[in-house]
């Protein structure tokens, strides 16, 4: 009895101990898990810092759009962001994923690299970023990441009433949280996509 008790508490302290090196290492979720993720251990900075961002002119407009909705303006830390090819990012070059929609991000406590291997690639670095900046410990990290699925997303085409339009503005920021990238409309209940098929949708629809 006392071998039982003795192991028992052994094999939890076993599990409980992988648990918590996993909690450890993990210091964001991030949604798709990425390709390669390595985390630092000590703290980069907080998540209400103010960036100071180089190459906002000539990356990807939607990234940057997206970049500047959610961060402050300000000079405490430097960040670089781009797509391949341009001037700002280019001696990260190497380390940008040759796969489409693929991106490099890294974070230090001095700058944030954000370069992405097309526009695509770099909006998904920006939406990485974002998942990470929602924690108020912001910890180092490199990410090497590029999608394995060249089609994401979803088709609407079930019975029954179709998705309003403030549901569908809803979807589809959720697709771009998730990395998705297609949409396929067809739902059944539709009258213009069943009956009405061949007549064109009304201007105001």
């Amino acid at each position: 009895m006392k071998f039982i008790k003795l192991f028992g508490r052994t094999l939890l302290t076993a599990l409980f101990g992988i648990t918590a090196t996993g909690a450890t290492a993990q210091k964001a979720q991030i949604s798709p898990i990425p390709q390669s993720i390595e985390w630092g251990s000590e703290k980069a900075f907080d998540n209400t810092v103010t960036f100071k961002i180089k190459g906002i002119k000539t990356a990807d407009k939607d990234a940057i759009a997206l970049l500047t909705k959610h961060l402050k303006a300000g000079k405490e830390i430097k960040m670089t962001i781009g797509e391949k090819g341009d001037k700002a990012v280019k001696k990260y070059a190497a380390l940008i994923p040759n796969k489409r929609e693929g991106y490099y991000l890294s974070i230090t406590p001095e700058e944030v690299i954000i370069a992405g291997n097309d526009e695509s690639g770099t909006y998904y670095g920006v939406q990485t970023f974002l998942q990470i900046m929602q924690s108020p410990e912001v910890y180092p990290v490199t990410i090497s990441d590029y999608p394995d699925v060249a089609t994401r997303g979803m088709v609407e085409g079930y019975y029954g009433n179709p998705y309003s339009e403030e549901d569908r503005k809803d979807m589809f920021e959720f697709f771009g949280k998730q990395k998705m990238n297609t949409y396929i409309y067809g739902p059944k209940d539709d009258i213009y996509h069943r009956a009405k098929w061949r007549i064109e949708y009304p201007a105001d629809q």
